[in-house]
């Protein structure tokens, strides 16, 4: 079952971000996002996201965002000619519990946004997804996105050190958190994140 998320999933939608960041491949494919309890409730409640997940007898497997404010591209992105950017939404972070992967939750979360999106009379919808980040790609573009151009995005070092040093990481990703800082310069401020921007018309 697919439903909007609501505070009473807070607690569910906090262990499922743990669990993305401890066996995430590269820390640099997902912007610092929050996980206590406060800052998600935040993010449920803030009509800026709408936010739906894929449920198994009450068990949150997965979640799919919209953000209204289009991670405040809008003016940064040159967009198509044809785009209306008072039409235009962001389809924003998108996640699978590891136990859940490989069912095609993503795909399923992916349409049902599609669909919500025309039905709010939006016209065009975009993604965000990091160069390297194969799997989120191949999911937009199977949903019908296409590339459209390149985003570099500028992250404090010192949010990817906290995550990276948080207890709850697994033995890989550690590693693999360790293996993206290595990649920088410790008296860097700032990382350069390079993203893809992947669009769709949305029919309506």
């Amino acid at each position: 079952m697919i439903r909007q998320i609501t505070a009473e999933d807070t607690q569910q939608f906090c262990d499922l971000i743990v669990n993305m960041y401890s066996h995430l491949e590269n820390l640099e494919w997902f912007s610092p996002m929050p996980f206590d309890y406060e800052s998600v409730l935040w993010m449920i409640e803030n009509p800026r996201f709408y936010i739906v997940g894929y449920f198994e007898n009450e068990e949150l497997c997965g979640v799919g965002s919209l953000d209204y404010k289009c991670g405040k591209l809008i003016g940064k992105i040159d967009f198509p000619k044809e785009c209306d950017t008072n039409k235009l939404v962001e389809i924003g972070f998108h996640i699978v519990h590891t136990k859940w992967r490989g069912r095609g939750i993503m795909k399923e979360l992916i349409f049902h946004l599609l669909e919500y999106a025309s039905g709010q009379g939006l016209e065009w919808i975009f993604g965000k997804v990091h160069e390297n980040n194969l799997a989120s790609s191949k999911s937009l573009t199977k949903c019908g996105f296409t590339y459209f151009n390149d985003f570099k995005k500028p992250v404090k070092m010192k949010d990817f050190v906290s995550l990276s040093s948080e207890k709850f990481f697994s033995k890989v990703g550690k590693e693999n958190a360790l293996k993206t800082l290595r990649k920088y310069n410790k008296d860097d401020n700032e990382i350069i994140v390079n993203y893809h921007i992947l669009c769709r018309k949305l029919k309506n």
